[in-house]
């Protein structure tokens, strides 16, 4: 197993470092909520940060959560570990209005993905520990994950160690949302954000785009839309759970058919381009993703914007509406 290096799991972990302190949740969406959620649970004094609350309903979505809820100046000046759980790209311009110059000597910055710290749209001063974790799920699923006992695969990383204890800290607050109930890796900023980012861009925009493509295939040749949908989407799911639980190799020869397996091994290979794959993962270690994406978000997000209203009328999105009406999600 040392491939995996050493996995944190609840017994290798101390919760208590993290006793008597303040965790300011800067950010109130998705995984503000689970984390800052769980945390709680698990014992800790957490407060929420949000910018102007005539302009944020997450204020009164944490209010309603029975959180005590502050601009980000105040949470920051309370705050022992500040706990930012922002969209990327919206985190510099947060960080230099409202965090930075009232971080103190001896504060923790946390993060829940690496970008701001790697590519240094954010530089903290050197006399905070600035750490990162980071559940390897969404964050409904890491609150439901935690309610039922469980909890989602983590991973945390240093980037700043001025007090000496910046990795206790991480893994206290991996612990406090569940993810050393399964297991807790170390890995760098770097590796956390860029494989992040690279698996978004080829695993879940490759497969999203298979799911098109073979609807658009399908019903191009006669196919009933219906059915093409559930080929292109509904299919995948049927699979999954069962490779994750039982890995691939055994998958393939005592879960599928003999027909199954026989397309996968000979036909798959040649859907999957590995040219344009290497050719992504070198240009997210050059930051070339990451510029694209900061340019983009700071021009409004025109590509976005524009996709998402091309995609939202497409063929595609009113047969799976229309599908999951019919059908449900069984």
């Amino acid at each position: 197993m040392s491939q995996f290096g050493e996995i944190y799991r609840d017994e290798d972990v101390d919760i208590s470092v993290l006793h008597g302190k303040t965790i300011a949740i800067i950010g109130y969406g998705s995984q503000g909520k689970a984390q800052g959620k769980s945390l709680r649970d698990s014992g800790i004094n957490v407060i929420v940060g949000v910018g102007d609350r005539t302009v944020h309903n997450s204020w009164k979505d944490a209010e309603a959560d029975g959180f005590a809820v502050y601009d980000i100046e105040e949470a920051v000046k309370q705050a022992d570990i500040v706990h930012i759980l922002l969209q990327d790209p919206a985190q510099p311009a947060v960080y230099y209005s409202s965090i930075h110059a009232h971080l103190r000597p001896g504060q923790t910055l946390s993060f829940a993905h690496g970008f701001a710290i790697l590519y240094g749209t954010i530089k903290p001063p050197k006399d905070v520990d600035v750490i990162l974790f980071v559940p390897n799920g969404p964050g409904p699923v890491v609150r439901r994950k935690f309610k039922e006992g469980s909890g989602i695969y983590g991973a945390v990383a240093v980037d700043q160690d001025a007090s000496g204890h910046a990795a206790a800290t991480a893994l206290a607050i991996a612990k406090g949302v569940g993810s050393t109930r399964v297991g807790t890796i170390k890995l760098s900023f770097q590796h956390e954000t860029e494989g992040d980012n690279f698996e978004e861009q080829v695993l879940y925009g490759g497969a999203i785009q298979l799911m098109r493509s073979i609807y658009k295939v399908m019903t191009d040749n006669g196919y009933p839309a219906s059915f093409a949908y559930a080929k292109a989407v509904r299919s995948i799911r049927s699979i999954i759970d069962d490779i994750d639980e039982v890995g691939v190799e055994e998958y393939l020869t005592r879960r599928a058919s003999r027909t199954c397996e026989f397309a996968v091994r000979t036909s798959g290979p040649r859907v999957i381009n590995e040219d344009a794959i290497q050719q992504i993962f070198e240009e997210t270690e050059k930051g070339i993703f990451a510029r694209n994406w900061l340019n983009e978000f700071n021009l409004g997000m025109p590509t976005l914007n524009r996709m998402r209203r091309t995609w939202a009328d497409s063929d595609m999105e009113r047969t799976g509406k229309l599908f999951r009406d019919k059908f449900g999600m069984s």
